[in-house]
């Protein structure tokens, strides 16, 4: 089979190489995928980088999430599956990623993908999506009339943010960088967008607010951005960290927090179990199918052209999701 892998690690444009590959078999309960379509992510730029933590040394297998069709199974998986159309997460830390004809995963990962979604929509889903729920729902807490904050509005986690902020009848305020990404945050919902350019995202708030703040923040983004969320955190209020877009991770003030009355949580959605990520995901797929959220594509590309597709994502040039179809 075809595959994309570095055996060094650099950006994409530099070290990703088109190979051939034997086609991984899958044992236990794991099951191998042909691919249609696989999502780019932020943890592709960071793996290539060498600054991803599941990725500590070349070569390096790019892609988290795909869909496709189960084409074979381990011997402790269900033969019935064979066959079903599926999204889920691919085995990139042990050298089977997404951007490949063929990957692995496991059973238990493979998830049904909404009956009103193309291959690239499904493509997606998964990581935003399901970082968003539990972001959210199970760590945010979020309720309904409150208000939530969404910094980095336009990538692909604040985009899902924004969506699922709305269906959940959150007030949503999003931050974005130009005004053609403030324009697309305003598309999928945003009640208010903030050009962070142009002013303080943590005086914005506060105006919008009425001085009370965001009740979550939703953080995919870390460094300065975090500061400015913990200036206009509601009291009793949740920030919710999920990546490190900007580079940086937040840097907590345990006392600043105590002092002001809100909690930083952490959000990750490889943490857990498989009954919970089948019931979170029968929630977002009824959301799906009913039109209240969805995968706003930046652009497809083909799979020759991957390396191009990272390139987007790691120059912050994307407005939505990037997507390389197989």
């Amino acid at each position: 089979m075809k595959a994309w892998r570095a055996e060094s690690f650099g950006e994409a444009v530099d070290v990703l190489k088109l190979v051939d590959a034997p086609i991984p078999e899958p044992r236990g309960a794991q099951i191998q995928v042909k691919v249609s379509a696989t999502g780019v992510g932020l943890p592709d730029v960071l793996m290539l980088r060498g600054i991803y933590p599941a990725v500590s040394a070349p070569p390096v297998t790019p892609g988290q999430e795909v869909v496709g069709v189960i084409s074979a199974i381990g011997p402790d998986a269900d033969p019935a599956i064979i066959g079903q159309r599926v999204m889920c997460n691919t085995f990139f830390a042990q050298g089977a990623g997404g951007f490949a004809e063929y990957t692995l995963s496991h059973a238990s990962s493979a998830l049904p993908v909404p009956s009103n979604f193309s291959d690239a929509e499904g493509a997606g889903f998964w990581v935003a999506y399901h970082t968003g729920y539990v972001g959210l729902v199970q760590r945010g807490q979020l309720q309904a009339g409150e208000t939530l904050l969404v910094l980095g509005g336009a990538g692909s986690s604040g985009s899902a943010a924004i969506m699922l902020g709305k269906a959940l009848g959150a007030t949503v305020i999003a931050t974005a960088s130009n005004p053609e990404k403030a324009a697309f945050c305003a598309s999928l919902g945003a009640d208010h967008v903030i050009n962070y350019r142009e002013q303080p995202i943590h005086r914005a708030v506060r105006e919008i607010t009425g001085g009370l703040g965001a009740n979550v923040i939703y953080d995919p983004v870390g460094g300065s951005a975090y500061e400015s969320g913990t200036k206009c955190v509601a009291q009793h209020g949740r920030i919710v960290l999920i990546g490190y877009g900007s580079g940086d991770w937040p840097k907590v003030d345990a006392l600043h927090a105590v002092l002001k009355s809100y909690s930083v949580v952490g959000a990750f959605a490889g943490a857990r179990t498989a009954e919970e990520t089948r019931a979170h995901h029968a929630e977002l797929v009824a959301l799906a199918e009913a039109g209240k959220i969805r995968v706003p594509l930046d652009k497809v590309f083909d799979f020759a052209h991957t390396p191009q597709a990272i390139d987007r994502l790691a120059k912050g040039e994307m407005v939505g999701k990037v997507v390389v179809t197989i």
